[in-house]
């Protein structure tokens, strides 16, 4: 089993980052995420906490053997995520559903007000990696080709969310000249 975890403070307050968490696929930086289906969405009238099930479509370059054992490199994520406006939190959790008999990835993301500046965003990620199979040696390598990926894809996905807060801020701005 392999564990990753990374922190990140985005120089944006909370509702810009969760806002743009929401819009941040399809961008160019992910070319990976091909499709995101919402299958379930509502909020709690009492707590005012939208909760959202989503399945993400995800497709990875993968090794012509690979393709031909297990039938493509298209694999689907399931996405459960509760955001709660009054405590100011976004958290998500993922699990793979495809291939998970080989190789489970569950994630784990949290978005909130950074504790010292309340007007940037702290985002907190970790997944868990796990390979199954007979043979310890081959779980333990597909562990590790699979966290260095879950690393690379984990630092394209900050950047394609930053490149999403900066088309909100020039919507934003562009409203705010458009109504003066």
């Amino acid at each position: 089993m392999r564990l990753f975890e990374a922190t990140h403070v985005f120089k944006h307050d909370w509702e810009t980052v969760s806002l743009a968490s929401w819009r941040k696929y399809p961008n160019e930086n992910t070319p990976h995420v091909r499709h995101v289906e919402v299958l379930n969405q509502e909020v709690d009238p009492d707590t005012g906490v939208l909760r959202t099930e989503r399945l993400i479509m995800v497709q990875q370059g993968v090794p012509a053997l690979v393709r031909k054992l297990f039938g493509g490199d298209a694999s689907y994520v399931l996405e459960y995520s509760e955001v709660d406006p009054k405590q100011r939190t976004l958290v998500m959790q993922s699990q793979n559903m495809t291939y998970s008999n080989i190789l489970s990835v569950g994630e784990h993301i949290v978005y909130k007000p950074h504790p010292e500046q309340p007007q940037h965003t702290t985002f907190t990620q970790s997944a868990e990696l796990k390979a199954s199979g007979a043979m310890f040696r081959l779980a333990t390598k597909i562990e590790d080709i699979c966290w260095n990926r879950f690393n690379d894809n984990a630092q394209i996905g900050r950047l394609g969310l930053e490149q999403v807060l900066s088309k909100i801020l020039a919507e934003r701005q562009a409203l705010t000249q458009a109504a003066q």
